[in-house]
């Protein structure tokens, strides 16, 4: 049974939707610039890869849902209405987000005014369960069937994203619903600072100068049907979730394994997974943060999956572009992919001028490339040796 992609919603630093995400990858234009949401002082970094302020709920309902849980909901009114279903499709639907730090601006918030000697609204914790974007999600669209929340850090919303498509090849639903949603907040922007992670310029994954991570924010939201569910309504098929694998490291609290063991594994079970070989594989969107450590994983990771054909296979990293966008990072890739996918081009990593000679070759996308491939893996890893990688097919 193929799991099809019926609609697509993003909202990142390079605009408020998912055509705006797309020319911003063709164009390989970065949107990262100074962090204006909270004060930044004390920490090496002053930039991020902020997103437009998401304005999909009413107003009488902003002050009690998080900035996170309005970025997934405009990203899921936008791939719903790409969709064209039908309300009672949605019902039956599955429904699964992941997310990192989530409703933790509101914490912030309530912490600041009742500091300050205010009386902040209980409404502000609301949103600080960490299921409350998929609930929200949820009740919007009146979606009544299998839904999770997965929160395993970087590579929350490509789990969300797997196991979405799991609930339709086991036929426990025929539609889902799925994605993740993060935003910049205070207690992730210093914990990466306290990290000494971030980047006080724009990140440079993969390069000789690299300095670390900047992070991002926003929501990417994928439909997915049984594909003959799909055809039967003619709706529009944008791609497939051919595949997708899960791995642990069980090596570190923060660093990957120095070769990417669990990294390689992750992405050799989502080819088995997707009946492919590596070979079929012509671009990988890389999980490329731009530290050390991950770098050098990654590239041996791809070395031990692809062999010395690793040396001529086009990975870039849109993290790049965007940011880390934490839980929400495996989500906006995977959109990039299935964009990439039906647009005929591989979007580049930006800042990238000297690839480091210290790790295995890779063939890095510097500048787009106008190049119609077939098959995408997207790998999303995570602190703890949380690891992820989906397969995308063109239609």
């Amino acid at each position: 049974m193929r799991v099809a992609v019926t609609g697509l919603g993003a909202i990142t630093a390079l605009g408020p939707d998912r055509i705006a995400f797309d020319a911003g990858l063709r164009a390989g234009r970065s949107g990262i610039g100074e962090l204006t949401l909270f004060d930044p002082r004390g920490c090496r970094s002053h930039i991020a890869g902020q997103a437009p302020d998401p304005a999909a709920l009413d107003v009488n309902e902003v002050d009690t849902h998080s900035r996170a849980d309005r970025f997934g909901v405009q990203a899921a009114i936008e791939a719903v209405a790409q969709s064209g279903l039908s309300p009672a499709d949605l019902e039956r639907a599955a429904c699964s987000f992941g997310t990192g730090a989530g409703g933790a601006s509101g914490l912030e918030r309530y912490l600041g005014e009742w500091r300050a000697g205010g009386t902040p609204s209980p409404s502000l914790l609301v949103a600080h369960q960490p299921a409350s974007v998929t609930d929200l999600v949820c009740r919007r669209f009146a979606i009544r069937g299998p839904r999770t929340t997965i929160m395993t850090a970087c590579s929350s919303s490509a789990s969300a994203i797997g196991w979405a498509s799991d609930q339709i090849r086991l036929g426990r639903a025929r539609v889902a619903v799925t994605g993740g949603a993060d935003c910049l907040c205070g207690l992730t922007y210093a914990g990466f600072n306290a990290l000494r992670a971030l980047s006080p310029e724009p990140c440079r994954p993969f390069d000789v100068e690299r300095k670390g991570i900047t992070l991002g924010e926003g929501a990417s939201v994928l439909v997915l049907e049984e594909e003959g569910h799909a055809r039967a309504r003619g709706a529009t098929i944008l791609g497939y979730v051919a595949g997708w694998g899960l791995s642990a490291d069980a090596h570190h609290m923060t660093a990957p394994h120095p070769e990417g063991d669990g990294a390689a594994r992750a992405m050799r079970a989502a080819l088995d997974d997707a009946h492919l070989a590596p070979d079929s594989v012509g671009y990988v969107n890389a999980h490329g943060t731009g530290t050390t450590h991950n770098d050098a994983a990654e590239s041996r990771a791809l070395h031990t999956v692809f062999g010395e054909r690793a040396a001529r296979l086009p990975v870039s990293s849109t993290k790049s572009l965007v940011g880390h966008a934490l839980g929400a990072a495996g989500a906006i890739e995977a959109v990039a992919c299935l964009l990439a996918l039906q647009g005929g081009y591989l979007p580049p990593t930006a800042n990238l001028i000297t690839p480091d000679p210290a790790n295995p070759p890779l063939d890095h996308v510097t500048t787009t490339r106008d190049k119609q491939v077939d098959v995408m893996l997207s790998s999303s890893f995570a602190f703890g040796g949380n690891n992820t990688a989906l397969v995308f097919a063109r239609a």
